[in-house]
């Protein structure tokens, strides 16, 4: 009986959150099909100011910490980003009436934490009092960005297989339907030297306006001192 009242207190104690009655509160405007919308303007600048911020954060860490003790965390980080992304390919993938570029999609997102979900977890280990690394923040972009990339050049390779699949399967009716049902074979288009760029993809993606605000702030952390106007 205890549990339940120690519930029931918590839970309504996290309903005067202001984080969680705007969240609820964006429930209750879309499910009325309200007008209401954020201008594009002011989403991006917050965009923006939170991941510099992020990425300020984790540059003054690192730039305070031991390198080679952050060397395999930073590892781990990035293989778990990446991790993400690929079993959400193969198993989001395989549920009915999911497409694979939706999978892949969710599982890049899945896999690029944000940085909301980092500093709740952050302050969940301070409340209970769980040690951790002073620069266990400057690890996020170490998953974010491999995340992103893996998601976005899986869903691009996935997608060129599948265009080539159908230039095959159409280059092959309409051989068929010139040369009559005896025809034997069809003519193959020669897809060598056709592979996927990958690089391209990557230099794009980190050239998107996110990943280069995460970046400039991890770069400004580290290279300045940003801690007289940063609090």
């Amino acid at each position: 009986m205890d549990f339940f009242s120690d519930f029931l207190t918590l839970f309504l104690a996290k309903l005067q959150s202001p984080t969680l009655g705007f969240l609820i509160g964006g429930m209750v405007v879309a499910a009325v099909n309200s007008r209401l919308a954020i201008p594009d303007a002011i989403y991006k600048f917050i965009v923006f100011m939170l991941l510099i911020r992020v990425g300020l954060s984790g540059g003054m860490a690192i730039r305070e910490a031991d390198l080679l003790q952050m060397l395999l965390p930073a590892v781990f980080a990035m293989a778990t980003g990446i991790a993400i992304v690929f079993i959400g390919r193969y198993t989001l993938g395989l549920l009915p009436n999911v497409k694979t570029v939706d999978a892949i999609a969710t599982a890049g997102l899945f896999g690029a934490v944000s940085g909301s979900t980092l500093a709740a977890a952050l302050s969940l280990m301070e409340e209970e009092n769980i040690l951790y690394e002073d620069w266990a923040g400057a690890l996020y972009p170490f998953m974010d960005i491999p995340a992103l990339v893996t998601a976005i050049v899986l869903a691009s390779v996935y997608l060129s297989k599948q265009r080539d699949t159908a230039h095959e399967d159409l280059s092959k009716q309409e051989y068929l339907s010139k040369q009559g049902i005896t025809a034997r074979g069809y003519p193959k288009r020669d897809t060598a030297g056709q592979r996927v760029k990958i690089w391209p993809i990557i230099k794009e993606s980190l050239q998107g306006s996110a990943l280069s605000a995460l970046l400039l702030g991890l770069a400004l952390g580290i290279l300045t001192q940003p801690e007289r106007v940063y609090d």
